[in-house]
């Protein structure tokens, strides 16, 4: 940094206590991966936004939301506590660019150096701000902000109540939550919270105990990089899961993970699919505009044999209430329960096949009419896959995320290759997408999976 701003804050919420379950399971992810998970990145600033006007947004940001300033500390029993501020002063960071510098070139190696640095969460503020200065004139803004402070969903939530701000005061919307992230955990630990945790261990107990242990084959060293990250963008998926939605009378996502779950099976020759599936909870009374992360994985199975893609459609529909009415529990209990199962069963239940629909309101989308056969192959000609590099280490086999972009969707595919190979994943892709093209014109288009299929497929 060339230069820094000192941000004073203020805000309610602050207080000792117990982490949120949603922060509980991401400190373990983030123990898991050695990082912070961070999310943001570098922004290019063009309305004329100064220094100052940056230092207001961060204010507002650490002032509005209890969660971007708690410092996350063991407490006196050894057990993680939190600690919110309710008041203290934060740093926006001032980097000026040479003369012959590339302002966007210097923001992105900002980000990137952030994005790598964990953060220090006994003493470090939870969001990093940074204005990129080219020739006195803020030219980009860089912001990373740790995942135990928030997530894809509570960064929406931000940035629509920074947008909504009085334009000439600065003053807020509507109200901010009362629901931060010490009122949450100590709501959790009600009776009534303690209520629902064990409703939705009790239905993750009866999947695990029916599920068969496998849901890849034997790992195989294929002589490639081990850890691997792709991009498919394609369009033709974004048109055709909505028209096939609209012809079942279902939202897209059930139908994107309805072809997930059929091509995982084709792939892997595993019925019926054990996804565990990304949920926002956000649909929960009194919890849609906080920051915190309220993101955990629910259980979701659906049987995909001798059946139709449109049957599969509706029981993946069925099949997501459930997993996302019992995607609200105690993190350490669900440890426990899966230990205790794993032991009785004398095998372990392998959970590593993932999928996290990451859009916001896409189901909100007017259906319209179906795109017509030479649209959708003109569509398909189009679809790419590019790899990035590879992951140092992986937590689990398999997780495609769904983007929106422009008026296509990006599927990021996290791969371990020793079990399904960088061909086989790009394949998955191809067949996902050939899958959905097809069922837009085939009601009864079969899905191509038999019964008593079983493990050992090698892709």
């Amino acid at each position: 940094m060339t230069d820094w701003v000192v941000v004073p804050f203020e805000g309610p919420g602050g207080g000792v206590g117990e982490l949120t379950w949603g922060q509980q399971k991401v400190w373990a992810l983030m123990g898991q991966a050695g990082t912070s998970l961070s999310m943001g990145g570098a922004v290019p600033v063009t309305d004329g936004r100064t220094v100052g006007d940056l230092a207001a947004e961060l204010a507002f940001f650490l002032c509005r939301y209890a969660s971007m300033r708690a410092r996350i500390r063991p407490g006196g029993d050894g057990a993680l506590v939190q600690e919110v501020a309710g008041s203290g002063e934060a740093v926006l960071g001032i980097v000026d660019v040479a003369e012959d510098g590339d302002p966007g070139q210097v923001a992105g190696e900002l980000a990137d150096w952030w994005d790598a640095t964990p953060f220090d969460h006994a003493r470090e503020w939870p969001i990093r701000m940074a204005a990129v200065r080219a020739r006195g004139v803020v030219s980009h803004v860089v912001v990373t902000i740790s995942h135990i402070a928030t997530d894809g969903a509570g960064i929406a939530v931000m940035l629509e109540e920074l947008a909504e701000r009085d334009p000439v005061t600065g003053a807020p919307k509507n109200e901010a939550s009362a629901m931060g992230p010490l009122e949450l955990a100590a709501m959790q630990r009600t009776p009534s919270g303690q209520r629902q945790s064990e409703a939705s261990l009790r239905y993750w107990e009866r999947l695990l105990r029916a599920a068969a242990p496998l849901r890849f084959g034997p790992r195989v060293d294929r002589g490639e990089h081990r850890y691997r990250r792709a991009f498919f963008e394609s369009r033709a998926v974004h048109l055709a899961s909505k028209a096939v939605a609209a012809r079942v009378g279902v939202p897209a996502s059930s139908v994107l993970l309805a072809g997930y779950a059929v091509a995982v099976a084709r792939s892997t020759g595993i019925s019926p699919a054990l996804i565990q599936v990304v949920v926002s909870n956000r649909f929960r009374p009194g919890i849609a505009d906080v920051s915190h992360p309220l993101s955990v994985n629910g259980l979701f199975v659906v049987d995909v044999a001798d059946v139709t893609f449109d049957e599969v459609v509706i029981r993946t529909h069925r099949a997501s209430a459930l997993c996302s009415k019992h995607a609200y529990y105690d993190p350490q209990r669900l440890d426990e329960l899966r230990a205790r199962v794993n032991d009785e069963r004398g095998e372990v239940v392998e959970l590593s096949c993932l999928f996290n629909d990451r859009r916001l309101g896409a189901d909100t989308e007017p259906p319209g009419p179906p795109p017509s056969r030479q649209e959708l192959e003109a569509a398909r000609a189009e679809s790419t896959l590019r790899w990035g590099e590879p992951f140092a280490a992986y937590l689990d086999k398999l997780m495609v995320q769904v983007s929106a972009v422009q008026d296509a969707l990006e599927l990021e595919v996290q791969v371990d290759t020793h079990h399904l190979s960088a061909d086989g994943a790009h394949a998955l892709m191809l067949d996902l997408e050939s899958l959905l093209v097809a069922a837009v014109y085939d009601a009864d288009l079969p899905t191509g999976v038999q019964s008593g299929t079983s493990p050992g497929i090698d892709t």
